[in-house]
């Protein structure tokens, strides 16, 4: 059996996280496969129903009682009718922004397997919504204004979660990806390029390249190799992100967010939204939907 690998407590505080959500409650859009989105890590068990993922050119049949770990990238999903979930999602970075795992996730293990896993599962929801049975996935993501105590407890929930989480991965031969110094500037220099340009504008790879003395082509390469996704689909999420928060958070008007996303014309914007989501901006202003797994 392989060795489990041990670094020294230095590189594991560098380490950083972003608790996306956890919620328990049915899909939506059953029948019908997504459009490709960009998911972040996480774990989803199947109460009732089915769920199929397509991924690195591959189809994965999650039935019930089994458990899927997501790797961050792009994927497709399809959900059976009347499907329910208990999921949580989240983000664990190296300091360059490069995810700690990339290798080996996108899997499905019976529910036997990962036994423990369920039930600290089931506790960090009870932790993170008290006496609510179900949450949707809007209610899940939502940001909540806590107290310190609340806050302290909300964190260390999500950390005893985790090492339950990476102790499943070992246990499969599944490890944090390696870094290597090289291998950190070159995509910090990437991704911070990537994550500073303008959402107005057009993404032009050319200048990207030009600017970091790489091709284009490779430059496909290293985000396919090591974030999963594309340059263009990297910025589409960011969008993402900046459109969500700013329905949730601002009064602002749908042309002037559209503007400022980089679409010339509203209607584009929504149907860009709804691509993605499944809902339009508006619906999803007014909380009358939610998303994926």
């Amino acid at each position: 059996m392989p060795t489990i690998p041990h670094f020294p407590p230095a590189l594991w505080r560098g380490i950083t996280f972003d608790w996306l959500w956890v919620y328990r409650g049915a899909t939506p859009h059953s029948l019908q496969w997504s459009q490709e989105i960009i998911v972040p890590p996480g774990v989803f068990f199947v109460e009732k129903g089915r769920v199929k993922i397509r991924a690195n050119e591959k189809e994965i049949d999650v039935r019930p009682g089994h458990a899927f770990f997501s790797a961050p990238g792009s994927r497709q999903q399809w959900f059976a009718e009347d499907t329910h979930l208990l999921s949580v999602g989240f983000r664990c970075q190296w300091p360059d922004g490069l995810p700690l795992y990339s290798v080996g996730l996108n899997i499905t293990l019976p529910g036997y397997r990962v036994k423990r896993l369920l039930e600290v599962t089931e506790t960090l929801f009870t932790e993170v919504h008290w006496r609510k049975k179900e949450v949707s996935y809007r209610e899940g993501t939502a940001e909540i204004n806590r107290t310190l105590q609340a806050w302290s407890r909300h964190e260390a929930a999500f950390r005893l979660w985790f090492a339950e989480y990476t102790a499943v991965l070992e246990k499969n031969h599944i490890h944090p990806t390696p870094r290597t110094r090289a291998e950190d500037r070159r995509s910090q220099h990437l991704r911070q390029w990537l994550q500073d340009w303008p959402l107005d504008r057009a993404l032009d790879l050319n200048e990207v390249a030009s600017e970091l003395s790489l091709t284009p082509r490779r430059i496909h390469q290293l985000l396919k190799d090591e974030l999963g996704t594309t340059a263009q689909a990297y910025l589409d999420r960011r969008r993402l992100e900046n459109a969500r928060q700013r329905l949730l958070q601002e009064d602002v008007p749908l042309k002037e967010m559209a503007f400022a996303l980089g679409f010339k014309h509203p209607p584009h914007f929504t149907a860009w939204f709804r691509r993605h989501t499944g809902m339009t901006p508006t619906a999803y202003r007014l909380g009358q939907g939610q998303e994926g797994a």
